[in-house]
């Protein structure tokens, strides 16, 4: 593959740098995207670890076994700060969650918890979805004033999850507050002592809290993530505690602030475009697809790391065994090779398949969900505001983030 690598003490130095986010980068990384497909697809940062921005080393490196998902910086954590670092809450927790484990352990965890997350589960919950996000409206209209972030785009999301995982519905205004909610710690950039400090706060309040949902799923089974957790034996064996909660919290982490901003995301690029709002406004039935456009032109998860298991050779990239690559896949959706018009917002773009949700062993178990919840809440504030003006000038986006790409507030009248 031609230009497939660039070492960092080569003429060609990128001016993206995923520990140390820019402002310009966090408003529009897109252009310094291209700039390394086109200057640097496969580049060794300063850092030590790869970035690889084409849909075509990206996507390869997502589905082959022999790159694997694992706790990526967590050996290099222990190195740099001792072992004691392994058992801080934040980072013993994680590593029990199935995002962290490759192979067998991976494989266990999410064929107890694939079911929740079928096709037929989610469609047998758009209903209540519907139901769920005509009450916000309604607190919208009393109100008389929106930001669509924080009263539209985040309570559906919050709802369904608490919803899916068994929560009581009154405890449900418990989890309304956005916050990080441990995805800071999926950040290629070192927590500081402050939000580490956070972090494990936050999963101590988790722990206490799915402790005791776990003891009351089993004294009450109900038809909840939850209860299959904590019921489940695989080869007679059921899951430790530890293990439940931690998922039950990746879960909770996951199902919120991926499509939280998709559907902000989503809903900035469609006001940005008034000729696709037009369209999608005089042909509902373009919503399905118009979803998995949104998701490829603005992706809410804009990184996700891969471990090589072995040396392996990638384009002309030598990436030894327990190298890190930071898959950009914001970079490798907008990537010319794959899409035509590749920059283009089109809700009608057809075979659209963005990588966004992962790939291989690892490809995203919500990525239903996702949609369905994006299509109600999109579909709803569309019927439900037809004058909408969102001020998509002034957008405030989150900052320190480089994982995940989405808004702060977006301020609308109607």
């Amino acid at each position: 593959m031609e230009q497939a690598t660039v070492d960092a003490a080569t003429a060609f130095v990128p001016s993206y740098d995923p520990l140390v986010p820019h402002p310009r980068h966090i408003r529009d990384p897109y252009p310094v995207y291209r700039e390394l497909r086109e200057n640097a697809p496969m580049y060794r940062s300063p850092h030590g670890v790869w970035i690889a921005s084409r849909h075509r080393e990206v996507s390869f490196m997502l589905k082959d076994p022999r790159f694997g998902r694992g706790y990526f910086y967590f050996e290099n954590l222990v190195k740099r700060m001792g072992p004691a670092i392994s058992e801080q809450p934040l980072y013993h927790s994680s590593k029990n969650m199935m995002l962290m484990k490759d192979g067998a352990p991976h494989i266990r965890i999410r064929n107890i918890m694939a079911p929740a997350f079928s096709n037929k589960r989610i469609e047998e919950l758009r209903p209540r979805m519907r139901q769920i996000m005509d009450g916000f409206v309604e607190e919208v209209l009393r109100k008389g004033s929106v930001d669509i972030m924080e009263d539209l785009a985040f309570p559906l999301p919050s709802a369904v999850i608490c919803l899916m995982i068994g929560i009581p519905e009154s405890d449900w205004k418990k989890f309304r507050k956005r916050s990080a909610n441990g995805s800071r710690a999926l950040e290629p950039a070192p927590l500081s002592p402050l939000e580490l400090a956070e972090q494990n706060r936050a999963v101590l309040e988790f722990t206490e809290y799915f402790s005791w949902l776990i003891d009351l799923r089993l004294r009450e089974p109900g038809n909840d993530l939850t209860t299959a957790l904590a019921t489940a034996e695989v080869d007679g064996r059921k899951l430790e505690r530890a293990e439940i909660i931690a998922n039950l919290r990746m879960t909770f982490i996951g199902g919120q602030e991926t499509t939280v901003n998709t559907i902000g995301n989503g809903l900035l690029a469609l006001y940005r475009n008034p000729d696709q709002l037009r369209r999608l406004q005089s042909d509902p039935s373009l919503l399905a697809g118009a979803v998995v456009e949104m998701i490829r032109y603005d992706s809410s998860v804009q990184i996700t790391p891969r471990q090589a298991r072995e040396p392996i050779t990638v384009g002309d990239a030598e990436i030894g065994a327990g190298e890190t690559i930071l898959c950009i896949l914001g970079s490798a959706n907008r990537d010319e090779a794959a899409w035509q018009d590749a920059d283009r917002f089109d809700i009608a773009r057809k075979n659209s398949y963005p990588l966004s949700f992962g790939g291989g062993p690892h490809y995203c178990t919500g990525v239903q969900l996702g949609k369905v919840e994006a299509e109600v809440a999109i579909g709803t504030i569309l019927d439900r505001f037809p004058n909408l003006q969102p001020d998509v000038e002034n957008p405030q986006w989150l900052t320190n983030t480089v994982v995940f790409r989405g808004l702060k507030t977006l301020r609308a009248t109607w």
